[in-house]
């Protein structure tokens, strides 16, 4: 139960510094925007591509042009469980991987990285993340990119 707490915490803390980094990242980008507005004799090819995007949620943590699905373990199709290290093993290394991802409209993991963990469990979890299948996720009738966290759990034995 401990542990379980203790993942809630860390997801709920990761999304919280994603969330900083999107912010920041949206200030850039209307500074960029009105730069580019204010200089009549500039192209407006880059600002009616960003206009076309829908509305950007300020509580969302993923990046442009995805949707953010928090926890992903319990919406995979296939979740392969990553192999556990020799060398893990033999260092007595144990414990919960956070792996942020990126799914594609198709389902398939196109980026993968571990945020949280033992260093040398993070590889082997990165690995098993790309290998998970998603079905697609739907908005308004189109299948959407999806950003989230699969948690990997290894346990000694």
């Amino acid at each position: 139960m401990k542990n379980l707490l203790g993942v809630a915490i860390l997801a709920f803390a990761l999304s919280l510094c994603n969330l900083g980094d999107r912010l920041k990242d949206l200030g850039k980008a209307q500074n960029g925007n009105q730069s580019t507005n204010q200089n009549s004799n500039q192209s407006n090819a880059n600002t009616s591509a960003e206009t076309e995007e829908p509305p950007v949620d300020s509580n969302t943590a993923a990046p442009a042009g995805t949707v953010s699905g928090g926890m992903l373990n319990d919406k995979a199709v296939s979740l392969p469980r990553p192999a556990y290290p020799p060398a893990a093993k033999a260092a007595g290394a144990s414990g919960t991987v956070i792996v942020q991802v990126i799914v594609d409209e198709t389902g398939k993991v196109t980026s993968a990285t571990a945020v949280s963990g033992h260093p040398l469990l993070r590889q082997a979890a990165v690995q098993a993340a790309y290998q998970a299948r998603f079905k697609p996720t739907m908005l308004s009738g189109k299948p959407v990119k999806v950003s989230g966290t699969i948690s990997y759990n290894f346990i000694r034995d």
